[in-house]
């Protein structure tokens, strides 16, 4: 870990990821009060890419254009500055604090199908964001993708400049060449459909890995466990969830094999989502207002049930006072109550049981026990 302040400036606190094209570091922004978290990317260290640092430099001012033109958009990591410290390249990015996507989709728990509807709501409206801007992700996956705790909206990260820079130029033995003469594989495997894996990706080929993050939250498995078919390339998956008609049919188009095959844009996905849209939304109401019924008759019953308590309880335990008396026993007491009616029972039993006993066994006549006058002995 570094010890010394980057740009005189940013203090490394801890290693968040570490590659070969880029490292990303947590650092404390120390020219400002109560020092803010941030997100600080070693973009292309020289000890690990041996490109010429002029070269270097041309990428990464290249890159650090591209990524502001994403402005202050409220769903990605906000590009806060960019510098160059002793030949080395770093960008410096909003702190968004939150848990990864990948925390929630664990082994063999699977997705509502409403909420794997928003999930691909949420990420097609940002990648149509990002791609109306130019730009190609090519590495949207679970851990790249954030549930943010101030909202709990899904922000997309990790837009490092790696990407855009390896579609321009890779290193042969001799001398750099353009990426389409190169097979070199850019993304994360399972996520990554067949045109990236030749170093060509498309704007959808981000709806493709969106896909498959949905496919893997209805099934409850790792993309790399789904079986595919040995013909055609595509995946096997609608015998392992539950899911209706319209969702798989978006879904299989969405990580269809050949691109032509797929959405071209993220807006056309979400013109196909519409119907599941409003359909899980008006569920999602009717849920809600019958919630909400339940929730007030049962706070009636309750109430109603404190008003017969009350009026019942009250002709035994007090006698009427004027206004400006003040009852003995509190009338909402059941405590007290309780002791009150067991002393009234107790006493009450034993008057009964005490004249039970004088009606069945009655005193003895003792003049029957006396003899007779004529029975004397004059």
């Amino acid at each position: 870990m570094l010890t010394k302040l980057l740009s005189e400036r940013y203090q490394v606190v801890q290693v968040l990821s570490q590659g070969m094209f880029c490292k990303t570091y947590m650092a404390k922004d120390t020219h400002l009060p109560n020092r803010p978290a941030c997100v600080v990317k070693h973009f292309l260290p020289s000890s690990e890419v041996s490109i010429p640092v002029e070269i270097r430099r041309r990428l990464f001012s290249r890159e650090t254009q591209a990524l502001q033109k994403l402005g202050d958009y409220d769903l990605v990591p906000h590009l806060l500055s960019y510098f160059e410290d002793e030949q080395e390249f770093y960008l410096v990015q909003k702190f968004i604090e939150g848990h990864t996507l990948s925390t929630e989709l664990q082994p063999g728990y699977r997705w509502s199908q409403s909420k794997v509807v928003q999930l691909l709501r949420e990420v097609l409206e940002i990648l149509n964001f990002v791609h109306s801007h130019g730009l190609i992700h090519r590495d949207v996956k679970p851990s790249n993708i954030i549930r943010r705790s101030q909202d709990n909206r899904l922000v997309l990260i990790d837009f490092g400049a790696v990407k855009p820079i390896l579609t321009q130029l890779v290193k042969d033995q001799k001398n750099l060449v353009p990426i389409e003469q190169s097979t070199i594989a850019i993304g994360t495997p399972g996520y990554m459909p067949s045109e990236q894996q030749r170093g060509r990706p498309r704007p959808n080929s981000d709806i493709y890995a969106l896909g498959i993050i949905a496919i893997q939250a209805l099934t409850g498995l790792h993309p790399t466990q789904l079986p595919e078919d040995r013909k055609t390339g595509e995946i096997i998956w609608q015998h392992l969830a539950e899911v209706n008609v319209e969702l798989t049919a978006v879904i299989n188009k969405m990580v269809s094999y050949h691109f032509q095959d797929r959405y071209k844009s993220a807006k056309e996905v979400l013109e196909a989502l519409v119907p599941l849209i409003n359909l899980y939304t008006q569920i999602n109401d009717k849920d809600a207002t019958l919630l909400s019924k339940v929730c007030q008759s049962t706070l009636s019953a309750y109430h109603s049930n404190s008003v017969v308590s009350n009026t019942i309880s009250v002709p035994f335990l007090e006698k009427p006072t004027s206004n400006h008396e003040t009852s003995v026993i509190p009338k909402k007491s059941p405590l007290i109550l309780g002791l009150v009616i067991g002393v009234v029972s107790g006493l009450i039993l034993m008057i009964v049981s005490y004249w039970s006993v004088q009606i069945i066994s009655p005193e003895p006549n003792m003049q029957n026990s006396l003899p007779k006058p004529r029975d004397i002995n004059h």
